[in-house]
This record gives C-alpha cells, structure tokens and sequence, in this order.
C-alpha cells in the first residue's frame, strides 16, 4: 500500500510533471515559429512585432514558472511530504498566464475577424466570452492562493467552469465563423479554392485543438479528485501561442500555393492559346498547295533592377497576404 504522501505525489505531481513536460516541448515549437517569423516577416507592422514579443515573452515566463514549481517540489523538496499537497505562488502563474494568453490570441483572432466580416456582434461574442475565461483564469489562481491545498482545487469549481467554457466558447466561434466565411468565398476556380480549402483546415485545426483541449480539461477536473486535468492544463497556454504564430507564419506557404497555382493556370492558358492557333491555321491550309512557311521570332533582352523590383513586388505580396489571408 503506497503511504499519503506516494499517493498525493502520484495523484497530483506526476500528472503536472507530464503536462509540463508537454509544455516545455511546445515551447521549442513556438520558440522555432518566433525565431521564422522575425525571420521571413520584416515587413510586418511595428505594432504586429511587438505583439509576437509580448505573446513570446508570457510564453517564456510560463514555461519558466512552470519549471521552477516541479523543480522546487520534487528536487528542492524532496522527502519533504508537506510540500507534496501545497500549491504556491508558482504554481497558481499557470492558471494567471493561460488566461492571460489565451485572451492575446482570441483578441488577435477578433480582430482579423472584424477586419473580413464586420460583423460587431461575432466579434462582440468573441471578446466577451474570451474576457470571462481570461479574467476566470486569473481569478483561478487566486483562488488558489486562499486555498493553497491542492485538495481543496475541487472547491473552486465554478471559477474553473467559467475559465475553461469561456476559452473552449470563444475558440468554437472564432473557428466556426471564420471558416464559414471562408466557405462563401469560393470562386469555383480549382486553384483558388485550394488555396480556401487550406486556410480553413488550418482555422479548424487550430480552433479546433484549443477548444478541445479546454473541454477535456474540464471534464478532467469535474470528473475526477485526482489531477488528471493538469496534463491539459499546462498545454494549453502553448497551444494557444503556437495556434497565433502558425497562423501568422502560414502567409508565406499559402503565397507560395497561390503563386505556383497562378503559374500553372496561365501556362494552360497559353497552351490553350497556341494549340487553337495551330488548329486554325491547319484548318485554313486544307486543301491549299503544300508551303514551306518560315516564322522568324524576335526577342529583345532588357538588364531589369531586379533588387527594387523584388523589393517592391515584396510590399505588394505582403500588403495583400496580410489583408486577404485571414489564417
């Protein structure tokens, strides 16, 4: 029989040891997309910038606090049992910083729909219920600060239930409408229509895995004593991260897709062009006396300042990608 102490660590520590070992490899894969996106988009507006090193550095703190927390218990602490079952001001940044990010990326998300659809009222609903699971998680982790005994987090259930619905609501109609606009936007061109096909499935995913990992979360907490909903919990503060900077990075692949589809339809477009030409000229031919025709092409070659034609051709790209590419 394990004594109190194995079964609290084992019950509490061992799931927050996974869930932040989850959240430590998510924050390789955001570090990796901040690093690309100051990288590829040196175009981007000032205040576009400031707002990757804001959600970077809560990122940062996150991961660092989470660190810090299981460091101290199991190594600082350890063979102490009276550490096991007590949640300190470490461990209550968790539920500060994932409501505090969450509502960065839902109000990034709010405003790029606003910017497509101008309707007030999705972006009224997306504000408020990100505002309610925002102001929820913080008020979380002061709950746990009045109630430091990990035994007792089953006490604060309504303030967990607001955090984690109000983040998982909020994704849902964030997802759901910027894909259904997507989906009014078809043209029935084969290439753009692949091109709304993969901005969409990159909104669902991401909106998606969000909303799902905030519901498990809750129903983790509501249906078990033990801290199973803590391997949720400390992943979603990255998921959230990573969905804002995978949408912002994304730009450059689907303007790759949209350039290589434009090319590929205006080279069947000329083949189109010439082969009717030749079958015009054929048929006009018929019954005429055999000709040996000579056409003679003349091209003209021209030294192009490449570099501002790059350069300016980049403002353009980029202008329209941030306007029209709502990922």
């Amino acid at each position: 029989m394990p004594t109190e102490a194995e079964a609290l660590a084992e019950a509490v520590e061992g799931l927050a040891f996974i869930g932040i070992f989850i959240n430590v490899m998510l924050y390789g894969a955001m570090l990796t997309q901040t690093f690309f996106y100051y990288s590829a988009y040196k175009t981007d507006p000032r205040w576009m910038k400031i707002y990757v090193a804001v959600l970077f550095l809560a990122d940062t703190l996150n991961t660092i606090f989470n660190c810090a927390w299981i460091y101290g218990v199991l190594i600082n602490n350890f063979g102490n049992e009276a550490a096991l079952g007590v949640g300190n001001w470490l461990f209550q940044t968790d539920q500060a910083m994932t409501g505090i990010i969450s509502m960065q990326v839902q109000f990034f998300y709010a405003w790029r729909l606003h910017r497509l659809t101008g309707n007030k009222l999705l972006v009224a609903s997306v504000v408020i219920s990100s505002v309610v699971g925002g102001l929820s998680g913080i008020g979380t982790a002061i709950g746990v600060g009045i109630l430091p005994q990990l035994s007792g987090l089953q006490r604060l259930t309504v303030v967990v239930s607001l955090w984690l619905a109000g983040s998982a609501i909020s994704d849902v109609i964030i997802a759901s409408a910027l894909t259904w606009h997507l989906h009014k936007q078809r043209t029935g061109f084969s290439y753009t229509d692949t091109v709304v096909s993969k901005i969409m499935t990159l909104i669902m995913s991401n909106g998606a895995l969000t909303a799902v990992f905030a519901v498990a979360d809750l129903i983790a907490y509501l249906a078990s004593p033990k801290g199973y909903h803590l391997i949720f919990n400390y992943s979603l503060a990255k998921l959230y991260g990573n969905s804002a900077m995978s949408s912002l990075n994304a730009r450059a692949i689907l303007k790759n897709v949209v350039n290589s589809s434009s090319s590929h339809g205006d080279a069947a477009r000329a083949t189109v062009g010439r082969n009717a030409d030749i079958g015009s000229m054929v048929k006009s031919n018929v019954g005429r006396p055999a000709q040996i025709m000579v056409n003679v092409e003349t091209h003209e070659l021209a030294d192009v300042n490449t570099q501002d034609a790059k350069i300016h051709m980049g403002w353009q790209d980029h202008s329209a990608a941030s306007d029209i590419i709502p990922v």
